[in-house]
């Protein structure tokens, strides 16, 4: 497995997605943009992200529905951890977003603090699912006979 964090990021604002692409790559992830629900759902299943951040308010489709579409994909796209990050500061919003599955809430601007930890937890979250995918691989095998 590739020690770079995965990151899709997913948002009609050109300017935004591209500086935060930046910004991750700073970090030592490993980034692809998308700038539409439609294009990000096609950009994950052939990146594969451990993270993405997803616009909420885009044309078409809005960061929820995308968010359905994607945990719908299977894995290991549907696996990925998911960061609403909006302009809409509404709680009700935040409401929503949680009621639709997302992993975190973030209001933009986000902060350098916010996304290094984002980030950390991302990491944290992939070595986990490694550990759980060694293990699985182990117990497959002794079923087998073969340890």
């Amino acid at each position: 497995m590739s020690s770079e964090l995965r990151v899709l990021i997913v948002d009609d604002h050109v300017d935004c997605a591209s500086s935060l692409g930046c910004l991750l790559e700073t970090m030592g992830c490993k980034t692809a943009t998308a700038y539409g629900g439609a294009m990000g759902l096609r950009m994950a299943m052939l990146f594969k992200p451990d993270l993405v951040f997803l616009d909420l308010e885009m044309p078409g489709a809005n960061g929820c529905e995308v968010l359905a579409e994607l945990r719908g994909l299977g894995a290991p796209a549907s696996q990925a951890m998911v960061v609403c990050l909006t302009g809409t500061g509404t709680a009700r919003a935040e409401e929503q977003c949680v009621a639709a599955g997302f992993d975190e809430f973030v209001r933009k601007p986000i902060s350098y603090l916010t996304l290094t930890r984002i980030v950390e937890r991302a990491r944290d979250r992939r070595a986990e699912g490694a550990r759980d995918t060694t293990h699985d691989r182990i117990g497959e095998a002794a079923n087998l006979g073969l340890v």
